[in-house]
């Protein structure tokens, strides 16, 4: 899975992650030195898992389990969840169907969230790597 950043602003990171021939928008805090619950996640390769969230729970959306990005240096709990704008993140990685024109956020969010979490039912792991380019 490969999540391709093409805006980074100082209200946010606007993205397009691609799995297996789906395509979702994402949105993240902007770039703030890895600060955990403030900065979004550093470019790299990581291990994504499975994690019994308390809070991202919701049986329609999530399946019983949230996914979780491992081994991102002092940062902990960044999952992929329902979310429009970077302020409904705290570090995570918020899944969505379009993009705002301003590109302040990403719409139809539960849609693309459900939708990942259908297409990523019955796998314990995946990779991800996170990159910046175009928008192609």
């Amino acid at each position: 899975m490969i999540l391709t950043r093409f805006a980074y602003l100082e209200t946010g990171t606007i993205g397009r992650l691609t799995h297996e021939g789906q395509t979702y928008f994402t949105v993240e805090r902007p770039w703030l030195n890895n600060k955990p619950n403030i900065s979004c996640v550093p470019e790299g390769f990581y291990t994504v898992e499975r994690h019994q969230s308390g809070k991202f729970n919701d049986p329609e959306i999530y399946i019983g389990d949230s996914w979780e990005i491992q081994q991102v240096p002092d940062r902990t709990y960044i999952l992929f969840h329902v979310a429009n704008t970077a302020s409904d993140v705290l570090g995570c990685i918020g899944l969505g169907d379009t993009v705002y024109p301003d590109l302040t956020g990403v719409g139809s969010s539960r849609n693309a969230t459900t939708r990942f979490y259908n297409q990523t039912k019955g796998l314990d792991k995946l990779e991800i790597e996170i990159t910046s380019g175009a928008l192609t």
